[in-house]
């Protein structure tokens, strides 16, 4: 159930942070160099400068192809940023914030509420050892009369060694 629940969880966050990284990068690109990466004109256009002989003259063209060879590795490297996110710290941040801000205003004033053991320790040590005692199991007669029959055949054999 838990990969369930990462592989969900990758897919849905990969799908919004694509669908965000191409919105917003499309806007930066189409308002700074006007060229909309989504556009199968843009491309053609793009791609027939290099046909010309097209040739790199200013520092934005620098730029405009280094942010081109960019998004890419942009786009994989704020997904594993976005996935490492807690969001639900953040859906819950209202009622954390709620939380906080009753008990500043009536946690401070409020007589605190101390419970003490009646008991000693001594008494409660004493309490614990009669209770494990009355559990043991107690010795059978048998088991005490089997071992002194015993213990006497060991010492008649001690005795016809000598």
């Amino acid at each position: 159930m838990k990969k369930v629940y990462k592989i969900f969880r990758f897919t849905l966050i990969g799908f919004v942070w694509t669908y965000l990284f191409l919105v917003l990068t499309n806007h930066i690109m189409f308002r700074l160099w006007n060229f909309n990466f989504m556009s199968f004109r843009s491309w053609n256009l793009f791609f027939g400068f290099f046909h010309t002989d097209w040739a790199l003259k200013t520092r934005d063209d620098y730029i405009f192809l280094l942010m081109l060879f960019a998004l890419p590795f942009l786009w994989i490297l704020g997904w594993l940023k976005v996935l490492k996110i807690d969001y639900l710290s953040i859906f819950l941040y209202p009622i954390n914030a709620y939380n906080h801000y009753i008990i500043n205003k009536y946690g401070h004033d409020s007589s605190r509420i101390v419970l003490k053991n009646l008991k000693s320790s001594q008494k409660m040590i004493e309490e614990i050892k009669s209770k494990i005692e009355s559990i043991r199991p107690a010795k059978t007669k048998e088991v005490s009369n089997i071992r002194a029959e015993v213990q006497k055949q060991l010492e008649k054999l001690n005795q016809s060694k000598h």
